[in-house]
Order: C-alpha cells, then structure tokens, then sequence
C-alpha cells in the first residue's frame, strides 16, 4: 500500500464503537475480546499481532488491509466482503465465512482448519502454504483460484465446480467431491487414482 499509514493510539475496539469504520491506520498488538457488531469496515489498514478473540462481525468489509501475524480463530465473518486483502501467518481455524465474497485476496502461511467457506464466491484467490484441513467449501464459486501447497485433508467441495483448479501441488486424501464436479480438475499422476474411483472406474492390475 503507497500510503501512510497512521498508528492507532486508541483501543481497536473502542475505535469501532465510536465511527465502526478504521482507514488508513496501523494497528499492531491488540486483542479485540467478545465483540458483536455489523457491517465495520477496515479499509487501507495493516494489522500485525492483533487477536479477535469470540467476535462476530458479520457482513465485515476489509478493502486494501493486510492481516500479519493475527489470531481470528472462531471469528464469524459470514457474508462478509473481503477486496485486495492479505492474510499472512494467521491462524483462523473455525472462521466462518459462509456466504462472504472474497475477491483478491491471498492467504500465505495460514491456518484455516476447520473452517466454514460454504456458498462463499472467490475471484482471484491465492492460497499458499496454507492449512485447510476439514473445512467446508461446498457450493463455493471458484473464479481463478489457485492452491499452492495447500493442505486440504478431508475438505468437502461438493457442489463446488473444480474446473480449471489446480491441485497437483496439494494434499487431497479424503476430499469429498461429486462426480459431475470434478471434470477439468488438475491433478498429479498420484492423486488421480482416487478420483478414478470417484467416478467409478475400475483398474485392473
């Protein structure tokens, strides 16, 4: 971001209470605890070492903002908008994002087990060195999604089209697919047994 960023003096969660709007602010070590509000906004903002701990921010908006080192585990964000958002190093296992739309975004080194992506849109999606291990993303519409060594042990994409995805980098055991979901997917030699299977093809040794 070519701004300048101004840090933020005041509590995070007393910022929200007073306008529910931070723009253009760094915000470094701070715990937003037990907090429900609506439609806040985070625009142009870096947050490093921030923990959002049993909050719900239903239909959120991050635009131009950068998540560094944060602890959102359990965090409900569903039907949120997520714009030109960085996640790096964060820890968002049991995050709920169902129904949000996430749009160049990029997830680097992230823990999102156990998390809830269910009927979400994704538009220009990088996911990266990333856990995503149990998670929900049936029904999710994937437009230039990218999984780049990305754990996705036990995930359930059904009903969600895999076309054009790439998952040769990726751990895929014990996905959960349908069989009309999966033409046009990408995979290595290795993963396409299984997927064989999936679509009832028999292989004789």
């Amino acid at each position: 971001m070519n701004i300048l960023l101004e840090v933020l003096t005041q509590k995070l969660q007393d910022h929200f209470l007073k306008e529910e709007t931070i723009k253009n602010k760094e915000i470094i070590s701070d715990t937003l605890k037990s907090f429900s509000l609506e439609e806040i906004e985070i625009h142009s903002c870096t947050l490093k070492n921030i923990k959002f701990e049993n909050c719900h921010l239903e239909k959120a908006y991050f635009f131009n903002t950068i998540f560094e080192n944060c602890d959102l585990s359990n965090i409900d964000l569903s039907k949120a908008s997520l714009k030109q958002v960085l996640f790096k190093n964060c820890n968002l296992i049991g995050a709920r994002l169902e129904d949000a739309y996430i749009e160049n975004v990029k997830w680097i080194d992230c823990n999102l087990n156990n998390s809830f992506l269910q009927e979400s849109a994704m538009v220009r999606v990088h996911f990266q060195n990333t856990l995503l291990k149990e998670s929900l993303l049936s029904s999710v519409t994937l437009k230039n999604v990218t999984f780049d060594e990305t754990n996705l042990t036990a995930c359930d994409f059904s009903k969600t089209k895999l076309s054009g995805i790439d998952l040769s980098t990726c751990v895929i055991d014990g996905i959960t697919v349908y069989p009309n979901d999966i033409y046009g997917v990408i995979l290595n030699e290795y993963q396409a047994i299984p997927f064989l299977k999936i679509l009832g093809i028999k292989i004789k040794s």
